[in-house]
């Protein structure tokens, strides 16, 4: 009884932070490989003219500054062998993040079509 009490506990709460992640708009899914996913973010960080302040391909994570001048954290995680999910947060409380990510993913979406593929 304790099990299955445990269980559906868990299963509740993890209910309710799939709900309000699922409002929030700072991470998109995109059906591109983890490893691609990296190197189109970083593409699309260098058109918009961001610099690129550090990176990190093993945990894939890229921190840039925006022409703001606020710094951002762009974080691709893989969903499986042909899904990813980039996620970009802030690392001030007081800077924007709506048009800084909507810009990023916009200039991602354009570079979908850019996928290098293998030679055989």
């Amino acid at each position: 009884m304790k099990k299955l009490f445990l269980t559906s506990a868990v299963l509740f709460i993890i209910g309710i932070n799939s709900f309000a992640f699922a409002k929030t708009a700072d991470s998109k899914n995109f059906p591109v490989n983890a490893d691609n996913m990296y190197m189109i973010s970083l593409t699309a960080l260098n058109k918009l003219n961001y610099g690129i302040k550090e990176l990190q391909s093993s945990s894939g994570y890229i921190l840039f500054t925006a022409n703001n001048g606020n710094e951002y954290l762009l974080a691709v995680t893989s969903l499986g062998e042909e899904a990813s999910n980039v996620k970009i947060t802030k690392l001030k409380q007081s800077s924007p993040l709506t048009e800084i990510q909507n810009s990023v993913y916009v200039e991602i979406t354009n570079n979908l079509g850019n996928i290098p593929i293998k030679a055989n």
